[in-house]
């Protein structure tokens, strides 16, 4: 929720600490970061059990962001205070249209404009009355900065001589505004032009400061959400292909514990997330030199025969669930073994 005060989260802390059971993963931005991090440290503290801090991010422009998180993080260890943090290490960007893109929350102009079904979307992005609006309030987060946007797939021969051009490029060549750039690009394709934006930190130096630190879980694929326009999902196989085997950043061993047996022990599976006799285990076989991600790619196979983007993998020979084997030489045998843990069982 966006909306809980303090004392409420106190409370659900506490319940926590009777039980000795759960774990809380936690977003806190407000303007007083100093209430931020001691909100959160309160709320590890009382609960006693594992907090997950959200996100820990690299950026290009602002290392030192991420750098006071990890150190705080491991102020939070020296004091026996429970505070792990979420890692941002993928670096699957956003590709979307203007028909169906909904991060741009963070700007109130944005916002409204991106709500609507793609007839109302459309005359919005196309009201002359309501650009200085935007102009004036450009989102900060998803795609900050606009310029960096790329004009990946333009559909129309008038907006074609844009393609693969940044914003702040067509905007250059074109003489115009980004805002009205993008825009005017966009309506003349009716919402259908497909745009692109790199994470901030992709695979670089400063990702290494966050995927070395022992504390931290890899991720984020962001549990489904944004279905139409990320595929962070694939963060595993990068991890253990760019991080581990290109880069060298960490070992296999230490990926397999971060992947498996870590998240597993702050979400309290005591027996799970480990090869070791007497644990139960589903059991991953790849093949280190081969294994890759795959291009991106539609299906049709939500309810209603909506589509998402996915993008899935090579180099895994097997995955066996519960004793029977659910992929084979990448192929899924249609065999769904899996059965549900509550409360660490």
């Amino acid at each position: 929720t966006d909306m809980m005060n303090d004392e409420t989260a106190r409370v659900l802390a506490g319940v926590l600490a009777e039980r000795n059971q759960g774990v809380v993963q936690m977003t806190l931005t407000t303007d007083d970061i100093k209430h931020d991090l001691a909100h959160l440290e309160e709320i590890a503290s009382i609960s006693g059990r594992p907090l997950l801090h959200n996100v820990v991010q690299a950026f290009e422009e602002k290392p030192h962001v991420h750098r006071r998180q990890i150190e705080w993080l491991e102020r939070c260890r020296e004091r026996g205070i429970p505070v792990y943090g979420q890692g941002v290490t993928s670096d699957a960007g956003f590709t979307f249209t203007l028909e169906d893109w909904n991060l741009y929350d963070d700007s109130e102009a944005w916002m409204e404009a991106c709500m609507g079904n793609k007839a109302e979307r459309l005359a919005k992005f196309a009201d002359p009355a309501r650009r200085q609006a935007l102009k004036e309030n450009l989102p900060a987060t998803a795609t900050a900065p606009l310029g960096t946007v790329t004009i990946l797939s333009p559909r129309s021969s008038t907006t074609e001589q844009f393609r693969e051009m940044s914003v702040s490029q067509a905007a250059e060549v074109s003489g115009k505004h980004e805002v009205d750039v993008m825009l005017d690009i966009a309506v003349e394709d009716d919402l259908d032009t497909l745009f692109f934006v790199a994470p901030p930190q992709g695979n670089s130096e400063l990702l290494k400061d966050i995927v070395s630190y022992p504390h931290m879980l890899f991720g984020v694929s962001d549990g489904g959400a944004h279905t139409k326009f990320l595929t962070a999902g694939r963060y595993p196989t990068e991890t253990l292909t760019e991080q581990v085997r290109d880069n060298q950043w960490v070992s296999y061993e230490e990926a397999h514990r971060r992947l498996s047996a870590l998240p597993a022990q702050l979400a309290g599976f005591r027996d799970r997330g480990v090869l070791r006799p007497g644990c139960p285990a589903d059991v991953v076989v790849y093949d280190p030199e081969n294994l890759k991600v795959l291009p991106m790619e539609v299906v049709h196979d939500l309810p209603g025969g909506e589509w998402r983007r996915i993008q899935k993998a090579s180099g895994y020979k097997n995955v066996i669930v519960n004793g029977e084997i659910t992929i084979e030489d990448d192929q899924q045998t249609e065999t769904y073994s899996g059965k549900l843990l509550r409360h660490g069982k």
